[in-house]
């Protein structure tokens, strides 16, 4: 029996199967969702492995070969978020897909080498004062801010790296750039979570925790030079995004029907383009440009999945190909199954044998 029929035989077993049985047969690591910790719960090891796999990721050659301009793994993290920038920012699909695009970044780091779970920065301890935070330490964080012409860093682990991406949807080497502010980052305080987290639909949160601590640790923290589209280039983007993600993560406990709560279009308004800033999607081109047709020619259907342009549980989240793509109900619930697995259950090899059966819709619990 050949390995994929192996593969195939225990789908169908599992699909078949309890899922009370599933859990018990699964991989402890799929069962048990892995908790994420706050950056200063880590120790000095901990932290060093997970910064030494970011610097591995920002070394290591691409391997997709169709994500315009990638030249490393990291660019094409960054490729991605560019080329779904129109589709992320500014629709009901902020939340779920950075969640998603969390675990790109998490699998990533496996092939680094990296054990750990992602960690995420709470801003609410450094709100007001972000620029005194250890996580900017040169050592075991990130360094802090750059200078000259550009921002380039100059310390920490990311000094004299390229990024082959941005900025907007340009694709030229630039180096990992940040520029630290105090004045809007108390807005990353716990008085602004709670008055995100305090809503009760899901468009409201969405809107709280967006123009809310989302933006304005962004705008505190300038990174690549506040380049909405390619902001990723600059690792910090991950912690800010787990802080983010947590915030929803929050705003879901809440109440177990917020679960399965989404709402928002598909894909941004033209005749409104990103929220945060002034003018349409034209006028805001002014800013980066427009995707060039290599990048149209990979980007996906802003509707895949749904009936129409407003986003719903079946909407498609797609890394073109880095991971399996998955639906925004399979990213919904952090401590449920389906979220686990997307990363810790299976390796590259098995996940590729497992995609087509998935689309045939098998319901596979693990």
């Amino acid at each position: 029996m050949t390995a994929l029929t192996h593969i195939l035989t225990l789908l169908l077993v599992i699909s078949a199967a309890s899922e009370a049985a599933s859990l018990q047969s699964a991989p402890s690591s799929c069962a048990v969702p892995r908790k994420r910790h706050e950056w200063m719960e880590l120790s000095a090891d901990q932290k060093r492995a997970y910064l030494k796999a970011q610097q591995c990721i920002l070394e290591t050659p691409q391997k997709q070969n169709t994500l315009p301009g990638a030249k490393t793994r990291w660019d094409e993290l960054v490729s991605l978020h560019q080329i779904h920038a129109f589709q992320i920012h500014t629709t009901g699909n902020f939340l779920p897909y950075h969640r998603y695009f969390l675990h790109v970044h998490e699998a990533l780091l496996r092939e680094c080498g990296y054990n750990g779970t992602l960690p995420y920065w709470d801003e609410t301890k450094d709100a007001g004062n972000f620029s005194s935070s250890p996580i900017f330490d040169p050592v075991v964080g990130f360094g802090g801010s750059g200078s000259g012409t550009g921002n380039c860093l100059i310390d920490g682990p990311f000094v004299n790296m390229t990024v082959n991406i941005g900025p907007g949807f340009t694709t030229q080497p630039r180096c990992v750039s940040r520029q630290v502010t105090d004045f809007l980052s108390n807005q990353c305080g716990q008085p602004y979570v709670d008055a995100a987290l305090n809503t009760t639909t899901y468009l409201a949160a969405l809107d709280g925790i967006y123009s809310g601590p989302h933006l304005m640790g962004h705008i505190s923290l300038a990174m690549m030079e506040g380049d909405s589209i390619t902001s990723p280039g600059d690792p910090l983007f991950m912690m800010h995004h787990g802080f983010v993600d947590k915030m929803w993560a929050d705003w879901q406990k809440m109440d177990e029907t917020r679960l399965t709560e989404i709402a928002g279009l598909n894909a941004q308004d033209p005749a409104v383009g990103f929220s945060e800033f002034p003018g349409d999607m034209e006028e805001e081109s002014t800013m980066w440009g427009h995707p060039t047709a290599a990048m149209l020619a990979v980007t996906p259907d802003p509707e895949a999945g749904d009936e129409g342009k407003n986003i719903t549980l079946n909407h498609v989240l797609s890394s073109l190909g880095i991971i399996p793509d998955a639906t925004i109900a399979d990213v919904m619930d952090t401590k449920g199954i389906k979220y686990a697995s997307l990363i810790d259950c299976f390796t590259d090899a098995v996940l590729k044998a497992y995609k087509p059966v998935i689309k045939f819709n098998l319901e596979i619990r693990l």
